[in-house]
């Protein structure tokens, strides 16, 4: 019998923190079920030999029984997945006459292309940046998610990355704090690490607003309310000056206006910031006691959900100025961890020139992603694409949203394998492939490496990827110079475009790491900033009438709102092989003693309400979060009759730095249900 079997490397391109690389086992004579299984990379020291919960079932979702496998074309009313199918002809024949209708009337740029990292490979995300640049549309910028604290880190640093991940298991390392990221969760290859480094001896202190996994197993942890991580850096600032437990000769040599952080914290009202914080001071005294005994030993790890505030970037900021205190930069068993993207900046900005042409094209308008309302508002747009994005799901605001989404006279085009929220909002869903069918490239943002994607057949005639699309669609209308190459041929010349130690590795292991283990990044002390000095210039901590969250003044069925990713779904993706969680979404968490005072049960249906929406829920108890918050998972919409997603509650005002969403600066009011 002949083996038809083969063997491909893959690279999970998800928006999270792994990327894990894996071997996938390819029957490409398969009628159907082509990929036969994965097996993750025992030799990658991120991956370590297992998948997340999250996809552990990838072969399952690829050939799942309610893929989209071929185009579809709107047959009933918005907003309903309603459609009937059509081929990949009628539609290009229908878009490209929409797109020179509009171009005759001298109004491309009220065509939008809206995109995301749904698909983090990097031909999948800025290949179809040639065709809007050729037309002169406009496309969105920026994130949803990071990027506040990526801005306000760059502004100390001159970039958002300084530290090697692998420091959480240097030996070095004798304390690592995880500040606001539940690595159980949402990063548990971190974990792993942060497992061993616990077996070692290390010490862990946990801050969350939520009582995690690994809080449980810290050596100490701090629950603290949502949004309130500034205050408690200001007390810690405040002991550490007053006691003069600080590296003057790291201050001096390599931090501008240090002093202005000095006078800032020199008076505070310690008792009114607890009380905001809502702990006891004997917690934060341990805290500072392990910053003091494990000074230059001290490892920061920083989750993406405390930057999901109205002054996001500045509290992201504010915690690396502890760091920056004690001069614990630039030395094994220090640094600070958030995205390690801006590391491979200078390897990734020539391939990302490539694959969108940008050398022979005029520069594009462009918007924030996260004020896409603010622009379908205007009126300007006639036609939107939507791609790597399920924006009637993952924007706030989403009453808004849905509603322009409505607008008359927009035309939407949504690449998806699956019907969703956003494609309710459709007038033709494209059929596309799946990452595991396309040759990409993979940056991840936690673990400073390349790695690639060998696609395998599809079994799907009509399926197509996001280069394909646009690549058809621009013939269609006649431009035949802008995808001259096929997206393997892209993919081969950016692998040519890398160093050749990087194209050895590669191609012969699937992967890249930038940094070897015990590397240690700016270990001279030298930053990307205007003279190489860390800039400390504030003020920090002047947050104005943001700055208390109104815990205090609340009412008593007021709760601040947190929406964290679930653990078996990665936001709004993976539903279909993690079903049985659905009706998870349909639930508000509060701890039992809240669900007490408010003189309500455990199943109750309640009315979740504020300026923006009002919804239906079943309440929930969780003994993990602080008297007083409230929690929704964030991604797919409660299975009730209202079909709420959390982001109908969220506020449309960005993060002040205007980067990324505030999703986590609202208050709900909760009331029981009372049938008609």
């Amino acid at each position: 019998m002949i083996n038809t079997k083969r063997v491909r490397i893959g690279t999970c391109t998800k928006d999270c923190y792994g990327s894990c690389v894996f071997k996938g086992i390819w029957d490409d004579e398969a009628l159907e079920h082509k990929l036969q299984s994965t097996h993750p990379l025992k030799e990658h020291p991120f991956t370590n030999g297992f998948f997340c919960p999250k996809y552990r079932n990838r072969e399952n979702l690829l050939y799942h029984p309610k893929r989209v496998k071929t185009p579809l074309i709107r047959k009933g009313e918005k907003p309903e997945n309603n459609f009937e199918k059509t081929t990949l002809e009628k539609v290009f024949e229908i878009i490209s006459e929409k797109i020179s209708d509009i171009q005759v009337r001298g109004e491309s740029s009220s065509i939008l292309g809206a995109f995301y990292a749904g698909n983090s490979g990097l031909i999948s995300q800025y290949a179809p940046l040639r065709f809007f640049r050729k037309i002169g549309a406009t496309i969105t910028n920026g994130g949803i998610c990071n990027e506040g604290g990526c801005a306000g880190l760059t502004e100390l640093f001159g970039t958002y990355s300084t530290t090697n991940p692998f420091q959480l298991i240097d030996p070095s390392t004798r304390l690592i704090v995880i500040w606001g990221s539940n690595l159980s969760e949402t990063n548990n290859h971190a974990y792993f690490l942060v497992k061993q480094a616990l077996k070692r001896g290390t010490k862990i202190v946990v801050i969350d607003s939520r009582r995690t996994v690994l809080a449980k197993k810290a050596d100490l942890f701090l629950h603290i309310f949502p949004g309130t991580d500034h205050f408690l850096v200001k007390i810690i600032l405040n002991e550490l000056i007053a006691n003069n437990i600080y590296d003057g000769k790291f201050l001096k040599s390599y931090v501008d206006s240090y002093s202005s952080l000095f006078s800032e914290v020199a008076k505070i009202e310690k008792e009114k910031l607890l009380e905001q914080i809502g702990i006891k001071n004997q917690i934060v005294q341990n805290f500072i006691n392990f910053l003091i005994k494990f000074k230059h030993h001290t490892l920061f790890n920083i989750g993406y959900g405390v930057q999901k505030n109205f002054n996001g970037g500045r509290i992201v900021k504010c915690i690396a100025l502890v760091q920056i205190l004690l001069g614990n930069l630039g030395k094994a068993g220090t640094g600070l961890i958030y995205s390690q993207s801006d590391f491979l900046k200078p390897l990734l900005q020539p391939l990302q020139d490539y694959i969108t042409n940008i050398k022979e094209r005029p520069k594009m308008n462009e918007i924030p992603i996260i004020e896409l309302s603010s622009a379908l508002l205007s009126k300007n747009y006639r036609m939107l694409f939507i791609y790597n994005f399920n924006p009637a799901s993952s924007l706030p605001n989403q009453d808004l949203l849905r509603k322009l989404l409505l607008t008359k006279d927009l035309f939407i085009i949504v690449l998806d394998m699956f019907l969703n929220e956003t494609t309710k909002y459709a007038d033709i869903v494209i059929p596309a492939k799946f990452d595991l069918e396309t040759n990409d490239i993979i940056s991840p943002f936690y673990i400073p490496s390349l790695s690639i994607n060998i696609g395998g057949p599809c079994p799907y005639q009509n399926c197509i990827s996001n280069y394909e699309f646009f690549q058809h669609l621009a013939l269609k209308i006649g431009y035949n110079n802008i995808f001259q190459e096929s997206q393997e041929t892209i993919f081969n010349n950016c692998i040519e475009m890398l160093p050749k130690n990087i194209q050895e590795s590669i191609t012969t292991v699937g992967y890249y790491l930038l940094y070897n283990m015990d590397s240690i990044p700016f270990e001279n002390l030298e930053f990307p900033t205007s003279n190489n000095r860390i800039q400390a210039k504030g003020p920090h901590f002047n947050f104005g009438e943001n700055e208390f969250m109104g815990r205090i003044s609340k009412k008593i069925n007021e709760f601040i709102l947190i929406s964290p990713s679930h653990l078996y779904l990665l936001h709004s993706q993976l539903g279909q092989v993690h079903f049985k969680y659905i009706d998870e979404f349909s639930k508000i968490f509060l701890t039992p003693e809240d669900i007490e005072s408010l003189e309500l049960n455990k199943g109750n249906k309640v009315i979740v309400s504020n300026e923006y929406y009002r919804g239906v829920y079943i309440l929930e108890e969780s003994n993990i979060l602080k008297s007083g918050t409230a929690l929704i998972y964030s991604g797919l919409s409660s299975i009730l009759e209202e079909k709420t997603n959390v982001n109908h509650f969220t506020p449309s005002k960005p993060e002040e730095l205007g980067y990324s969403g505030a999703y986590n600066s609202t208050l709900v009011k909760i009331t029981k249900f009372e049938s008609k």
